[in-house]
């Protein structure tokens, strides 16, 4: 309504926060747009929000700082409210679904070259997500606009599935977690309330971020694998491949290690081409002592029989 407080913030207030601390009423998840100001947007006075704020306002590519940040923010300044808040035209997720439309098309690699590639990357599933709600017929304008309220509920989700202190505090009413989405035309925020599948996400067990997530090795001392557990393996591997997500290659000395004292128990033998543009551990996202890999020209035992076939034998007696 043009009637903003904050500006009148005195000389004492702000000594007050020094000499007494911080104790901000809500965390707010935002977008870096310089046209979504949050503090402004809010009309808050210093001490109110705490403030985090990445292209797309998204824990995807930054769930160390974001997810931390905000368990701090709840944990230790005793926040209750966590808002994660979109707005409008936003560049990042319309930069992204336009990388997941050319990705479909073949026009784009589904790999990240540099940050921003797997910044875009990484949130293409909200444009899939979203052109999956939306159906046949949505143009890409409305695809974007969709985007938009499906990321903040990923965002939400995420910090749902991967925080295991914010799960706590949701669980036992000590924290909400809410999404919003800022409407650049008007100046309002539209408050979109919880995610639809908390209930859901509280009940299902707690996950490691990505980016802190590790892959165990398999030795001799796992035994075999069925084969089912094995293509859930491959084809889970090969989404975080597509997704942008890999997280094979952190591999310890232990890890190695135990590969020499224990010995291989590969979960799949796989036949594959020798074509240098199909890396098959990379494709399934394959740690040391998962897969028993075999290439030829033409993934074929037409003329390599004898190499091929016993190869395989000795994989799986």
């Amino acid at each position: 309504v043009g009637a903003p407080l904050a500006k009148h913030a005195t000389l004492k207030m702000r000594e007050a926060l020094v000499s007494h601390g911080q104790a901000p009423h809500t965390a707010i998840l935002g977008c870096a747009d310089s046209r979504v100001p949050v503090d402004t947007v809010f009309d808050a006075m210093p001490g109110d929000l705490f403030v985090l704020r990445n292209a797309g306002n998204t824990c995807t590519h930054a769930e160390g700082s974001m997810v931390g940040s905000l368990e701090f923010c709840c944990g230790k300044l005793g926040s209750k409210l966590i808002l994660v808040m979109g707005h409008t035209k936003c560049g990042a997720i319309a930069g992204a679904t336009a990388t997941y439309l050319a990705s479909k098309e073949g026009k784009a690699s589904k790999s990240a070259g540099s940050a921003l590639e797997g910044l875009l990357v990484g949130l293409s599933g909200v444009a899939k997500q979203a052109e999956e709600e939306l159906g046949v017929g949505a143009d890409q304008d409305q695809l974007v606009s969709h985007s938009v309220r499906v990321n903040v509920f990923s965002s939400i989700e995420f910090l749902l599935k991967y925080s295991s202190s914010l799960r706590e505090l949701v669980k036992s009413g000590n924290v909400e977690i809410q999404g919003g989405i800022y409407h650049l035309e008007t100046g309002r925020v539209e408050f979109l309330g919880r995610s639809p599948r908390q209930a859901d996400l509280l009940r299902s067990d707690p996950s490691l971020p990505p980016s802190l997530q590790a892959l165990p090795i398999r030795t001799t001392t796992d035994g075999p694998l069925p084969s089912q557990e094995a293509l859930k393996l491959l084809k889970e591997g090969n989404a975080r491949f597509t997704s942008g997500a890999a997280i094979s290659g952190k591999v310890t000395p232990a890890m190695r290690k135990a590969l020499v004292k224990e010995g291989q128990a590969p979960h799949t033998a796989i036949i594959g081409c020798a074509d240098s543009r199909a890396p098959l551990e990379t494709i399934f996202d394959a740690l040391p002592g998962d897969i028993f890999v075999l290439r030829n020209a033409g993934n074929t035992c037409t003329h390599a029989e004898g190499s091929v076939l016993g190869s395989l034998e000795f994989c799986v007696a």
